[in-house]
């Protein structure tokens, strides 16, 4: 039922606004409705426009979920039932993960669900959106065959070895997306004159833009259940990159994921996540608070405590779900509902 809360009050509630009058209600059991009529929000002209990542995929429990919810959308719509596996694998979902067998097991299942709405979805030959980040690595005289004309070394540099250590930092990366459409366009122009070497090189290169796009902020909606580390645990490597990179975060993980999030959706998008409740109230997480609570709104949470998976015995986790609307205000705004 949490997986259901998340994408309800994230996903269904996006199309909500967008369609007052659908029926699409009828199906979301934990769905909280607006206290108020809200006239700001993210407008969506159809579903094939509603992203939706996961960014800590798993095995793809919010995606299957999500899956079931679009084609009820895109049914209400009026799209050919032989149209809507496809589109909604190949324009809504995306997932990213560093467990190449969780990964498969995520592109398996949302091939399992779009399998059992259709047939023949097998002949489609649909690319799915799962992404298992990878670590990628140019040595200095790779990099020079890769720079731009009169480029910025340094930025590129960075750039093209910003997946070095992809199978620990994951999706926690934010790339210079700035440079996407740049590179990609300049290692298409780059030849390899038939060596096998730098033929290697501009395959590798082709990988890091496809996950530079990926880690993007593009998304309309954002929902996960990250990994949760407490910075004790870390090693020097991971510690010292997390104090860099999120240093209002850096106690925990799922803390980075939270903050991570809010910079890959779109503004006015939404954040539907189930983590540890201690960023509620510790000091460590205050100023992660202060952020989260003074540039985003939060629309409403369920503070789960202790017993909330069932799988999980005892008071080991305690846990709060959540979901919150991005960058729609430099206040406070803490009107949603809590249950």
């Amino acid at each position: 039922w949490i997986v259901g809360y998340l994408v309800e009050n994230s996903l269904g509630r996006l199309w909500m606004l967008n369609r007052p009058s659908s029926r699409l209600v009828d199906r979301m059991p934990y769905y909280i409705p607006p206290a108020d009529e809200e006239t700001t929000f993210l407008k969506i002209a159809g579903p094939e426009e509603l992203k939706v990542i996961d960014p800590a995929c798993g095995s793809g429990h919010m995606l299957t979920y999500a899956f079931d919810l679009l084609y009820a959308i895109y049914e209400e719509e009026g799209y050919a039932p032989a149209e809507i596996p496809g589109l909604i694998l190949g324009k809504n979902l995306f997932g990213t993960e560093i467990d190449p067998r969780a990964g498969a097991l995520a592109a398996f299942a949302l091939t399992m669900k779009a399998r059992a709405k259709q047939r023949n979805f097998f002949n489609k030959q649909i690319e799915l959106n799962v992404r298992v980040l990878a670590p990628i690595h140019f040595t200095a005289e790779e990099i020079d065959f890769l720079l731009t004309l009169g480029g910025d070394r340094r930025a590129e540099s960075a750039y093209w070895n910003q997946f070095e250590y992809a199978d620990t930092m994951g999706s926690l990366i934010m790339p210079n997306s700035n440079l996407d459409a740049h590179l990609k366009q300049h290692i298409a122009q780059l030849d390899a004159c038939g060596d096998l070497l730098l033929s290697d090189v501009l395959d590798r290169a082709e990988q890091t833009v496809l996950q530079s796009e990926y880690l993007s902020p593009r998304y309309s909606v954002v929902v996960a259940n990250p990994p949760y580390m407490g910075s004790g645990n870390m090693d020097a490597g991971l510690s010292e990159w997390t104090k860099r990179s999120y240093p209002e975060a850096k106690a925990d993980l799922f803390a980075c994921f939270i903050e991570r999030a809010t910079t890959l959706a779109v503004p006015l998008g939404r954040v539907a996540m189930v983590t540890m409740q201690s960023w509620m109230f510790l000091s460590s997480f205050a100023a992660l608070r202060a952020g989260l609570l003074g540039q985003h709104t939060l629309e409403s949470m369920a503070h789960l405590g202790t017993g909330a998976f069932d799988s999980i015995g005892g008071a080991v986790v305690s846990t709060t779900a959540f979901v919150f609307e991005v960058e729609t205000s430099a206040e406070s705004d803490t009107r949603g509902a809590f249950v």
